[in-house]
């Protein structure tokens, strides 16, 4: 899917969309919009360059017409927030405050190995369903870990780096036996503990994107420990502004802003027994390509992997989470403002590998299907990211049943009705549904 990512027509507006019947689709067409919502098809975001006849064969079995780019230079549509509503960062220069400076002209660029790693992909070593009950383990015992260290950092203590790398430690050996089972464990939300549930699930997201990335499982464990610690510094933010319910004033945001300077120099406290690349993100994990970012207004070649890495997990736990001042939105809804915000908020090809990493439907969705049984997503599917693997936990009439496993990839060869196709995915708890109260049986009862 990558490739219909890579195209140049980024954004398009209304009026350069000309609708057309799908059996009027051809090989080198733009598809920007359909006649149906995107999550329900197989195609994981909007707009896509037409390839193959598989593809035209896909929009005929979803869609009765689509819209095209007519000729000409699309138009950039208006960049997405993905964060609280404020004015752009001040221009004046704020590099004196900090311990490093911005990088001169003429300064060489950093060199940049490949985002993938030359190395063989990671295999499943456990089934999900015998990973989960560890997996709740995992996270329960590492929320109270976090707050311990949040609020050591809020006491002017010293941080338990020791205890943070043990957390650190117990994710990765789940996320590299089997990933799905603690991705679920990232779905229970509570918005009571919004910043230690937030700074563990960007740790666990991390992972699990590294872990697609290739990357070795030292590089895993830096980077979980980056994404478990980069906000560490809005332990010192008043809490009337960081638990603010409306919008922030100018003066309230600058000093928001200031959690990414202070979380440097509370890890810079801790130098002799932890990684600079945690202090990098840290101080970093704000920054965007297009040098619109703070603290300093940092270009793409001078932002480390680590933490434009950290920038698209963190905005998309964000979105997907309850704020006190934001409403969670779905899964697709915060891959979409990711997609529409790549190469100017977010590093392109970080953003694009993400939603790959993801999927539509990730481990711990609730979904309702065409036939209005409703379930949760145990574990997708590589070559089909679109049908997943589903725990149905209600029958036809929402009423409560035994759990049975439905495979929705098995509605590509006819084997399964596709009436078992999703039709729309759903918010926690939703039809009496619980992902903190659900447990997964360790063997399948197939539907």
């Amino acid at each position: 899917m990558v490739d219909n990512f890579g195209s140049d027509k980024k954004s398009y507006a209304r009026e350069n969309l000309v609708k057309i019947p799908v059996g009027q689709v051809e090989i080198g067409m733009f598809v920007g919009e359909l006649d149906r919502p995107w999550l329900g098809t197989p195609f994981l975001l909007q707009g896509f360059e037409v390839r193959s006849k598989s593809q035209i064969r896909s929009l005929a079995e979803y869609c009765q017409h689509v819209y095209v780019l007519k000729d000409g230079v699309p138009l950039k549509g208006p960049e997405v927030p993905v964060s609280r509503t404020m004015p752009p960062p001040p221009k004046k220069n704020v590099g004196t405050l900090l311990p490093m400076q911005r990088s001169r002209p003429g300064r060489a660029p950093q060199v940049i190995k490949p985002l993938v790693r030359a190395r063989p992909a990671y295999e499943v070593l456990e089934p999900v369903r015998y990973e989960h009950a560890g997996a709740r383990n995992v996270l329960d015992a590492g929320r109270v870990n976090v707050k311990g260290l949040l609020k050591s950092a809020q006491m002017g203590q010293m941080l338990d780096t020791e205890a943070a790398e043990s957390v650190v430690d117990s994710c990765v050996g789940s996320i590299l036996r089997n990933p799905e089972a603690l991705l679920w464990m990232t779905k229970i939300k509570d918005m009571n503990e919004y910043t230690a549930e937030h700074c563990l699930n960007v740790c666990v997201l991390a992972i699990a994107f590294g872990r697609h990335l290739r990357m070795s499982e030292e590089e895993l464990r830096l980077l979980g420990l980056c994404g478990l610690l980069h906000d560490v510094g809005k332990m010192r933010i008043p809490s009337e502004i960081l638990d603010k319910p409306g919008r922030l004033t100018q003066e309230e945001f600058a000093i928001m802003k200031q959690h990414t300077v202070v979380g440097y120099e509370l890890l810079q406290e801790q130098s002799t027994s932890l990684n600079t690349a945690a202090l990098d993100v840290a101080l970093n994990h704000h920054e965007r390509p297009d040098r619109g970012g703070y603290p300093r207004g940092l270009g793409e070649r001078e932002l480390t992997e680590f933490s434009r890495i950290i920038a698209v997990v963190d905005t998309y736990d964000a979105i997907t989470s309850n704020r006190c001042y934001a409403p969670a939105l779905p899964s697709a809804e915060a891959q979409k403002i990711i997609f529409e915000n790549r190469g100017t908020q977010f590093d392109e090809a970080i953003a694009l590998q993400f939603i790959q990493a993801i999927g539509p439907y990730p481990p711990g969705t609730l979904v309702e299907l065409r036939n209005g049984m409703a379930g949760i997503v145990l574990a997708g599917k590589v070559r089909f990211r679109h049908l997943p693997t589903v725990l149905l936990l209600r029958d036809a009439n929402k009423q409560p049943m035994e759990e049975r496993t439905v495979e929705l990839d098995l509605t590509d060869t006819g084997t399964l009705s596709k009436e078992f196709l999703v039709k729309r995915t759903l918010p926690d708890g939703s039809f009496g549904i619980s992902l903190r109260e659900c447990r997964v049986q360790s063997e399948p009862v197939f539907l």
